[in-house]
């Protein structure tokens, strides 16, 4: 099964989203911060990234700019899960490399979808 990488500060949503992704077969790896999400993208080489905008010590948007600029698998898909909803983070989140976006609050089914949609897609 994918493994997939979940950058999230707020524990509850980390945990949440971890056990939905468990219970369909997924491996997790779990990271609250932009640091260790990092970290595990560089050791772990998940096959899809879920990543918050808003953490401690960077956006999102700066760790998908160096998932894409710097590797070491810059194809790989990465999903941006935020509360924010106005056009200009969403354009921001694509132009800096997202595949998708996942609004919160949202539905598992619909988080699911999106997961599935990302990783059979053709990679970069």
């Amino acid at each position: 099964m994918p493994k997939v990488l979940i950058v999230e500060d707020e524990a509850d949503i980390r945990e949440l989203v971890c056990g939905v992704l468990k219970e369909k077969g997924y491996e997790v790896m779990l990271a609250p911060n932009g640091a260790e999400g990092l970290r595990l993208y560089a050791e772990g080489s998940p096959d899809l990234v879920l990543l918050d905008l808003h953490l401690p010590d960077m956006t999102g948007f700066e760790i998908c700019r160096s998932i894409r600029l710097k590797g070491p698998r810059p194809g790989t898909p990465v999903l941006i899960c935020t509360v924010r909803s106005e056009i200009a983070p969403v354009a921001e989140g694509l132009a800096c490399g997202a595949d998708d976006y996942v609004l919160k609050p949202f539905q598992v089914s619909d988080l699911l979808e999106r997961i599935k949609a990302a990783l059979e897609a053709p990679h970069r």
